[in-house]
């Protein structure tokens, strides 16, 4: 007797699947008219120039946090103002839609003296808090907190306090980018792990482990910039768009 074989798999990887690669390469499950024109570009490509909000083919307006399209409304942290003190409370930061950048924005780099009494604690004079929305560290005997600034550009990616736009990524110290928008570098992977995240014998890139984030800084190269890990992540699983798998 000849052998049962078993059926092969189909796109997304199901054996004895039907779902079978659209006009545009990608695997929509059955017929490709509904996925294709789903995708399909404004300017009749795939993956092509889309139309923005204000109905213009490849225009660059936007919707603001507001819904509103070309809007000027954006998300940043919002403390509220203690009013016994005029100060505000840096434990009620939150992101929030502001319509402007009105008093009470408390984003990383802003001044701690809005929320310390500086006249009172001067050793807080010309600080600022951090990209986690916390006030320096300060020894009370000297009266002196660490100067976050002294931490821009000084060769070493500082991961948690100035490591956000609102520092330029540790003035460019953390100068290197994953999939999700996290900055960092190798020299802060070999500070950490003695090996480089991306280069070396020891790389992360390449190993034969798809890295989505599951690691000690939960860096993602799960994307077309890192070539999806070099290999390691299957680029063919991609996102869902109208119920069907679509690649990256």
């Amino acid at each position: 007797m000849d052998p049962t074989l078993a059926p092969d798999k189909d796109c997304s990887g199901v054996i004895g699947g039907e779902a079978v690669a659209d006009d545009c390469g990608y695997c929509s499950g059955g017929t490709t008219t509904m996925a294709f024109n789903a995708y399909l570009g404004c300017d009749s490509t795939c993956q092509g120039i889309q139309f923005d909000c204000e109905s213009t083919c490849g225009g660059s307006a936007k919707n603001d946090c507001n819904g509103e399209c070309g809007g000027a409304a954006f998300i940043d942290y919002f403390c509220e103002v203690i009013d016994s003190t005029g100060l505000i409370n840096l434990d009620s930061r939150d992101l929030t839609c502001l319509e402007a950048d009105e008093t009470g924005n408390c984003k990383p780099n802003t001044d701690s003296c809005l929320f310390i009494d500086c006249s009172t604690d001067t050793m807080y004079v010309n600080t600022v808090i951090n990209c986690q929305g916390e006030l320096p560290l300060c020894d009370e005997a000297s009266g002196t907190c660490i100067n976050i600034g002294d931490y821009l550009g000084d060769g070493t990616c500082d991961f948690t306090d100035t490591n956000c736009a609102e520092f330029e990524y540790d003035d460019g110290d953390c100068n290197l980018v994953d999939c999700l928008g996290t900055h960092f570098s190798e020299e802060l992977c070999i500070e950490l792990f003695d090996a480089g995240c991306t280069t070396g014998e020891a790389t992360w890139i390449g190993d034969g482990y798809c890295d989505e984030g599951d690691n000690d800084l939960e860096l993602n190269f799960n994307c077309a910039e890192w070539e999806y890990d070099e290999g390691d992540c299957d680029s063919t699983l991609g996102r869902i768009i109208y119920g069907h798998k679509f690649a990256n």
